[in-house]
């Protein structure tokens, strides 16, 4: 069976490092015109490998993990040193409070400690013990769940900063179910959202990220080299189109026939490459909007920057009005990523409908960070070296009735291109497992659907 894998991003790889595994190993192509890996890269930074995108994989979700292990890479994971994060809202940094679920109270009493809130915020986020219960539209927006019962300050000093900053968004647009499904859950099983919380099942031990030492491009570049050994090849061409011919399988220009084809393309460009014979599914792939990010990585004198001890970094309210939308203390975090008297800092900026990050250059976005580095940590320090990587419309936004768009973009492609599945960070989430998990989902659908079963 000749497979095209069409993107080399994770999902990509792990498309075809799933193709390629058992008895019966496809013969998989790989079309990538860019840097394999897709946002998952790392560059050398003083001398270390420091990641310019993901830093780390959940490990509390299997597929990274297990991916991982399949590739000989466990004994080179590590977790974050540093744990704990501060919040900037009203002008100054806060620790989170304790007992948070994506950023939303379980408890009240860390809350009312914090000082994030307002005495009147606190007292409108325990009204959801006693408010009655809310009748759910089918996706409500995640401001509206949290917003409906704890009240404004809740949604837009808590969640927001970190739902909306883990997908680079407006809670006010994301979907609760499709990017807070456990708020969504709670809401819906009780009256009260912060008994929900309370209710839900205690994390197990063991570390809630991991990396490889090397980086997380260290997972990009072992499974090139294992997918190698099996005999996939690589192609730095770009797919042009893809179509459906009778008696020819999928055609893939420039490349010719397949079997079957893994698209694993942001969904941008998966819309231009099915537009003509799979136009339903493009028009919908197109419907999914996109968020840029700017990520600065910072390197300052050790001596010079007062990094709190266990505090991995800190997010930004959006009520703030500023550039950062959140700074990470990678040397806490990641104490192998510098030397001792370094610290390296690595600031993003960037989110669905704020572009100012993409409209400077590199030099006024690393002087207006660094200013706005040193409001937050009350310093003058400067930073002696910076690198700044622009990740164009690379988080797409999961916004009302996503998950039924990508079940009628399934649907469609299904019914036009049968031999075509999708993958990727567009469908049904953007982190690292996500996509693993997407890929090989695919790989197998390709399989089973070849193969007759």
């Amino acid at each position: 069976m000749r497979v095209a894998v069409v993107g080399g991003g994770i999902a990509g790889l792990a498309a075809a490092w799933e193709l390629t595994a058992g008895p019966d190993p496809a013969e998989v192509t790989v079309l990538e015109p860019g840097s394999l890996g897709g946002r998952v890269q790392t560059e050398m930074f003083l001398d270390h490998p420091v990641d310019t995108g993901a830093d780390a994989f959940i490990a509390r979700v299997p597929d990274g993990l297990q991916l991982a292990r399949e590739l000989g890479l466990e004994d080179e994971l590590v977790a974050p040193a540093a744990r704990k994060a501060l919040i900037w809202v009203g002008g100054r940094l806060h620790p989170l409070p304790e007992g948070l679920v994506l950023g939303a109270p379980a408890h009240l009493g860390p809350l009312l400690a914090s000082g994030i809130l307002s005495p009147t915020g606190v007292l409108r986020a325990g009204l959801d013990l006693v408010l009655p219960a809310t009748h759910w539209p089918e996706d409500p927006t995640v401001a509206a769940v949290v917003g409906q019962r704890f009240g404004r300050q809740v949604a837009q000093r808590l969640v927001d900063p970190l739902v909306g900053g883990i997908h680079a968004g407006r809670t006010e647009d994301l979907s609760a179910e499709s990017t807070a499904p456990q708020l969504a859950r709670a809401a819906r099983s009780h009256r009260s959202l912060l008994l929900g919380l309370r209710a839900m099942p205690t994390p197990g031990e063991g570390p809630l990220f991991l990396a490889p030492r090397g980086g997380m491009g260290r997972l990009v570049t072992r499974l090139v080299e294992a997918l190698v050994q099996r005999g996939v090849s690589f192609e730095t061409v770009a797919a042009t189109a893809i179509h459906g011919e009778k008696g020819a399988g999928v055609v893939v220009e420039p490349l010719g026939a397949f079997h079957a084809v893994v698209l694993a393309t942001p969904a941008r460009i998966a819309s231009e490459l099915l537009n003509d014979d799979a136009p339903v599914a493009a028009a919908e792939l197109r419907a999914i909007r996109t968020a840029s990010v700017v990520l600065t990585t910072m390197a300052y004198r050790r001596s010079a920057i007062a990094a709190p001890d266990g505090i991995s970094g800190w997010l930004v309210a959006r009520g703030e009005g500023r550039l950062m939308t959140a700074c990470s203390f990678g040397s806490t975090k990641w104490p192998h990523w510098s030397d001792p008297d370094t610290m390296v800092l690595r600031v993003s900026a960037g989110r669905a409908g704020d572009e100012r990050a993409l409209n400077l250059d590199d030099g006024a976005l690393v002087e207006q960070l660094q200013r706005e580095v040193a409001m937050a940590l009350r310093t003058t320090a400067t930073p002696f070296q910076s690198r700044v990587t622009r990740w164009r419309e690379a988080f797409p936004q999961y916004e009302v009735g996503h998950r039924e768009r990508v079940a009628r973009i399934e649907a469609a492609l299904r019914h036009a291109l049968p031999g075509v599945e999708l993958a990727g960070c567009s469908l049904r989430g953007s982190g690292v497992p996500a996509c693993v998990a997407s890929g090989r989902q695919a790989a197998r659908a390709v399989t089973a659907r070849t193969s007759g079963t």
